[in-house]
């Protein structure tokens, strides 16, 4: 699948550690530090819902289990049809924006 900017899979640029948690390399581009920033949300957020099943998500958030699961694997990010419609079902704000560009890169805490 042709990514933005040439880039590759978020996951990819993991250093050390495993997706979603682990330390990203110093290059990795700011599709990856945003799509590890969103996995960790969302996963705190079905955390805070009781961890619905990926069928649940389907049907109640109209986002298909295949994706769920490709963007928490770190395969791809989200469209923003699927961004908007979790954030609606889980009422909670996915999409890291200006505070993680405020933080920088070396503040980052994976």
């Amino acid at each position: 699948m042709p990514r933005s900017g040439g880039d590759a899979a978020p996951r990819e640029y993991v250093a050390r550690g495993q997706w979603p948690t682990g330390r990203l390399r110093k290059d990795a581009p700011v599709s990856a530090i945003y799509g590890q920033e969103f996995v960790n949300r969302l996963l705190k957020a079905l955390e805070a819902r009781g961890n619905p099943s990926l069928r649940s998500i389907e049907r109640e958030a109209k986002v298909s289990r295949r994706t769920v699961e490709r963007v928490l694997a770190g395969e791809v990010l989200p469209d923003f049809g699927a961004l908007a419609r979790l954030e609606q079902w889980l009422e909670a704000d996915l999409w890291p924006g200006r505070d993680l560009r405020e933080r920088g890169r070396t503040d980052h805490p994976s």
